[in-house]
């Protein structure tokens, strides 16, 4: 017995080697007969197609704007599917080399793509484009204002006025639903001549943007010391924007440079809306102009975003000093111009306006100056070097004026003896700033799958008209990257230190007030408390820990994964920013443990939280800890999703699924100070977003050129918002809202289509 065990491999090896050793004998025999046999079929060539069209149809189970918010199908109900792709070009046994290609897509009525292209290979083309869509806002709002779409609003003539929009008794009869939401439509073309052979290329190109629509805005009426009140109104968009580009640009091995021209210009069909006060006067103390402020007298006119043009020259390269270092290099130089007339400082003739406009228009111009070096490296076996430098002026050259405001249709126009002793008369301010950084890296492979990384980033900022004229902040990081047998990984650390020259709490409010107003009185001085900072311009700490890794765990399994954390304090702010924390995790694996299957999923965590403090400055004492009030703010955002895809048979069946969650909430924890009933408060509920989408999708190959496709996809969204959730019309007495409540559905979409390939 023990025999035969050891004897059975050894015959295993024999009977394989066996069948090995005749066809090598055989083949021995035969070398010397010229006889090849027959010739191993090949395979034909998988059948190449140029032009493809799909055609079908879908259905959507419901109506939501926030499904289609960014360009969708927004109604219920049946739409159609079309899709197409064509092209051609001269034969490869001819000389010829012209080429066409055009192609377009419609899905629903709100996505069109139309684009078309011709030219000759190397020396010419034009085309043309068009693309459209809708951007969804929200279904939910409403108004009582008659002309929405217009510049002029209305009340109907049955509108019952108040003090109080809880006392608007015709209110609810006078709402009418409003759709907000914008249409996009981009359209140009361009034109290319390459001469052959001269590393030239002359380039024109054209756009024109359209948006036309309603958006949310909101305005005020009322003296901003005594119950102002707030309206919200649809604001009408029919804006044109075009963009013409021309550039001369050439390369040969070394060299590259471009020049270009580029004009912008803005225009806004709807200079100004008309928005009545629908509030007959204060909630509590008559404003200053008494009836005339309220309603039916008072009606704003809203200006809209001006005209403007801007102009932009520009300059690029790129040089090879040696065939492992290059510098590169990009000036421009823009002008931005907006001289739209005024409107006048009211337009109730029942207010008193003595002194007129200093100017009839703004007359604002700025000039822009770009400028980038930088320079790369290779020349060393284990060194690489990067340095760069870039300088960004913005220099608004707008005339600084001093103006006499009518503040909300409230009162008349002051106009005081000396001059300039009104907070109501202000000067305008044309902030301007300067920009250097400096950036160097500097690498080393100190093993050959191992490489650390050194870099220094320096930011200098000059402002003028802010609380800190001039910043400097310095980062520097460093990096480690390492690949070894079964993937990569790498981490990083990050420490960068902001400060500024003495912040100045009043320079704004200085700077726009006249001497006489600010030495007229103590309670004229600035109304920022001076140990508050704005967290863009105060001092600041930051570090900032990252890593990744990549695990090819087996030929079918990959894992990725990535996580980031940075801090930043603010030490010498009291009051404002004082601290904040951000977290990131995320990860992904793919998985083929066959040919002709996969599978994907992914995870990622985003915490953001910031703490802040405030004073309640209600007397002169600025010190006192009972006034002091702090709120934190925590955003959690959960993303995952999985994906499938198994070809049931292969070249003929597949079906795919995919699902994503998208999980984010907003918690607001206020601390309040106990020195007035009107300033206790309690934690902001929570807002919160949860959208889930899954879909399936199935292909079948009638044929080679056929191919019928099937779709489902379901979407369920919930939204909390306090800003929105119950709030109504009238959620205080001082507020006309616009009813929008927050986004809830649930949608089935289905969807039919064939593909023709030819």
């Amino acid at each position: 017995m023990t025999r035969c065990r050891q004897n059975t491999p050894i015959r295993a090896v024999r009977l394989l080697i066996a069948p090995l050793l005749i066809a090598a004998w055989d083949a021995q025999a035969q070398e010397d007969s010229f006889d090849l046999g027959e010739a191993t079929p090949v395979a034909p060539p998988a059948q190449f197609f140029l032009n493809t069209l799909e055609a079908g149809f879908g259905y959507q189970s419901d109506d939501t704007f926030h499904f289609a918010r960014y360009g969708g199908i927004p109604e219920k109900g049946l739409f159609p599917i079309l899709k197409g792709l064509f092209s051609g070009r001269d034969a490869w046994t001819t000389d010829g080399t012209q080429f066409w290609d055009a192609g377009g897509s419609i899905l629903g009525t709100d996505l069109r793509d139309l684009f078309a292209r011709y030219g000759q290979q190397g020396q010419w083309q034009i085309g043309a484009y068009y693309r459209g869509f809708t951007r969804n806002f929200t279904e939910s709002a409403q108004t009582p204002f008659i002309g929405a779409g217009t510049g002029m609003l209305t009340l109907p003539s049955t509108w019952v006025s108040g003090n109080s929009s809880q006392r608007f008794t015709t209110l609810a009869q006078s709402l009418k639903p409003l759709e907000l939401k914008t249409e996009w439509q981009f359209m140009g073309g361009n034109v290319a001549l390459i001469p052959a052979g001269t590393g030239y290329e002359l380039r024109f190109t054209f756009d024109r943007h359209k948006r036309d629509g309603l958006r949310a805005d909101a305005t005020a009426f009322g003296h901003e010391a005594n119950f102002p009140v707030g309206i919200f109104f649809p604001q009408p968009v029919d804006y044109t924007t075009h963009r013409m580009n021309a550039s001369l640009s050439y390369t040969d091995l070394r060299w590259q440079w471009a020049a270009a021209y580029e004009l912008a210009t803005f225009d806004n069909a709807i200079k100004s809306i008309a928005v009545p006060n629908p509030y007959s006067r204060s909630f509590g103390p008559s404003w200053p102009a008494g009836a005339f402020a309220g309603y039916p007298f008072a009606v704003a006119q809203y200006s809209l975003p001006p005209d403007n043009s801007a102009h932009r020259f520009s300059l690029s390269s790129t040089y090879a000093l040696t065939a492992k270092t290059r510098l590169t290099g990009k000036l421009s130089h823009a002008i931005q111009k907006q001289d739209d007339p005024f409107f006048p400082y009211t337009t109730n003739p029942n207010l008193i306006v003595r002194e007129a406009l200093p100017r009839t228009s703004l007359d604002g111009e700025i000039r822009k100056t770009f400028l980038h070096v930088g320079l790369t490296s290779r020349e060393w076996k284990s060194f690489d070097l990067a340095a760069s430098y870039t300088f960004d002026d913005r220099d608004n050259r707008t005339a600084r004026e001093l103006y006499s405001y009518v503040p909300n249709e409230a009162q008349d126009q002051v106009v005081s003896v000396p001059p300039g002793i009104s907070r109501y008369i202000r000067y305008n301010l044309p902030r301007s700033f300067t920009f250097h950084r400096a950036k160097a890296e500097v690498a080393y492979r100190f093993l050959p799958q191992t490489r650390l990384s050194l870099t220094y980033v320096g930011e200098f900022k000059s402002r003028t008209y802010q609380q800190v004229s001039q910043s400097d902040e310095h980062t520097l990081k460093a990096k480690l990257l390492s690949s070894f047998e079964i993937g990569s990984g790498w981490v990083s650390y990050s420490y960068a230190h902001r400060s500024g020259s003495e912040f100045r709490d009043d320079a704004s409010w200085n700077a726009s007030h006249t001497l006489n107003y600010l030495n007229a009185s103590p309670a004229n001085q600035s109304i920022e408390h001076p140990l508050l900072r704005t967290y863009h311009l105060a001092d600041r700490l930051r570090h900032e820990v990252k890593s990744g890794a990549t695990f090819d765990v087996s030929a079918s399994l990959t894992l990725n994964g990535a996580a980031g954390l940075a801090k930043e304090t603010y030490p010498n702010t009291t009051y404002g920013r004082q601290r904040s924390k951000s977290l990131l995790l995320d990860g992904d694996v793919s998985y083929a443990p066959v040919q002709h299957f996969s599978a994907t999923a992914f995870y990622s965590v985003e915490i953001y939280r910031l703490a802040q403090a405030g004073y309640y400055v209600a007397t002169t004492n600025l010190a006192n800890p009972n006034q002091v009030w702090g709120a934190r703010n925590k955003d959690t955002i959960h993303s995952a999703g999985v994906k499938l895809d198994w070809q049931a048979i292969p070249q003929k069946l597949k079906f795919g699924m995919g699902y994503t969650l998208s999980d984010g909430r907003a918690e607001t924890d206020v601390q309040s100070t106990p020195f007035t009933p009107l300033a206790v408060s309690a934690a902001l509920p929570d807002a919160r977003e949860v959208t889930h989408n899954f879909n399936l999708r199935a292909e079948y190959n009638l044929s080679t050129d056929t191919t019928v496709k099937l779709g489902y996809v379901y979407e369920h969204h919930n939204s909390r918002d306090w800003q929105y959730e119950s709030m109504g019309f009238a959620p205080v007495a001082q507020i006309l809202g616009s009813g929008i409540t927050p986004p809830r559905y649930a949608v089935h979409v289905g969807l039919v289509s064939v593909v023709y390939q030819f």
